[in-house]
């Protein structure tokens, strides 16, 4: 059930996006929703620049890297794992052995810090651990080189467990385009992206029960996006925003605005798919004080309003452990209201 007054301009954009927010839910203020048949939860919505705000509770200022958790049926799935994900798993109330499948989309260390934590955490003998099976690791080529490596760096702690501790990372690799998870009935679907020089990039497209999530991973404007983003109830987008007058000031910021996308071109894409609901994550805002360049960095509110160019559908802009559930229809919960789905 929505809440208007659950609503914060500073961290959701100007009073047409509350807008949006109801429109997306479907719901009428005072419904209530049907039962979900997916749930994701945006556990990191940030870039790799440390944004340092207060832990709990979950505050606007407050970004861990990108991360995403998708629940559907039995399956529990986790794509990326950047810095700070077992804290945000253990925020959600979710236990590092409820994980049934990793998803990796590149190898850029703000999507892979966490795995090692995830992995050796979730393996100690503690209520949010317990992991008895190995854990599973799905990306495209170069992830077996990278378990097989977190094997051997972390061999010392591995030896100095309890044998049955010592579960294992299981990868599995895939090099071209197509379904890379069936089971359960969630199905989960990779698809090459354009991240400039971080290669192999890919997006997931995740259904379920007739239901879809697509989440974009690090990426240009690319067709890919909206060939298997077309209809889907929630695209999960990357985003970078910043000002132009900054780039001309600061010309190396072009090379990493040229590796993202920018509010315009993906409102071009949600225009494109139309999605029921779009969300933002991975979001990065560029400012320049660390060059000496007294312009900061565009705001959320700025966001949205570039984004409004191209799109006026419904839109939100994620902060962590913002959680949406899918049915009938998309509903949007505030951090606070996330529910544990330990098992």
């Amino acid at each position: 059930m929505l809440d208007p007054k659950a609503f914060d301009d500073r961290r959701r954009g100007p009073p047409a996006l509350l807008a949006a927010w109801l429109l997306a839910a479907c719901l009428p203020i005072g419904a209530q929703a049907a039962p979900a048949d997916m749930t994701v939860i945006l556990l990191g919505t940030g870039s790799p620049i440390p944004e340092p705000g207060r832990l709990a509770p979950v505050s606007p200022k407050d970004r861990m890297n990108a991360t995403t958790l998708v629940h559907a049926g039995s399956e529990t799935l986790l794509f990326d794992a950047g810095r700070g994900v077992v804290q945000r798993l253990s925020q959600a109330g979710m236990p590092g052995r409820a994980i049934t499948a990793v998803f990796l989309t590149h190898f850029h260390s703000d999507h892979t810090v966490g795995l090692p934590d995830l992995w050796l955490t979730g393996r100690l003998r503690l209520a949010w651990g317990g992991r008895k099976d190995a854990l599973d690791v799905y990306g495209p080529v170069g992830v077996k080189a990278l378990t097989d490596n977190l094997e051997k760096a972390y061999a010392g702690d591995i030896a100095a467990r309890p044998k049955e501790n010592k579960t294992a990372l299981v990868a599995h690799e895939f090099d071209e385009d197509g379904v890379v998870f069936e089971r359960s009935g969630v199905k989960v679907t990779a698809f090459t992206v354009d991240h400039g020089e971080a290669k192999p990039a890919v997006g997931y497209r995740i259904d379920y029960h007739g239901h879809s999530v697509l989440l974009s991973g690090d990426t240009r404007y690319h067709e890919n996006v909206i060939k298997y983003g077309a209809g889907v109830d929630l695209m999960v987008h990357e985003v970078l925003a910043v000002k132009p007058e900054l780039m001309q000031k600061v010309p190396p910021l072009k090379a990493i605005f040229n590796l993202h996308t920018s509010p315009e071109q993906c409102g071009e894409i949600f225009s494109k798919t139309h999605p029921k609901l779009a969300a933002y994550s991975h979001i990065v805002l560029l400012g320049a004080p660390a060059f000496g360049v007294p312009i900061a960095a565009p705001t959320v509110d700025d966001l949205i309003a570039e984004t409004r160019k191209t799109y006026q559908g419904p839109l939100v802009s994620g902060v962590d452990l913002m959680s949406f559930e899918i049915g009938d229809t998309v509903t949007v919960k505030e951090p606070a209201a996330v529910a544990a789905l330990a098992k």
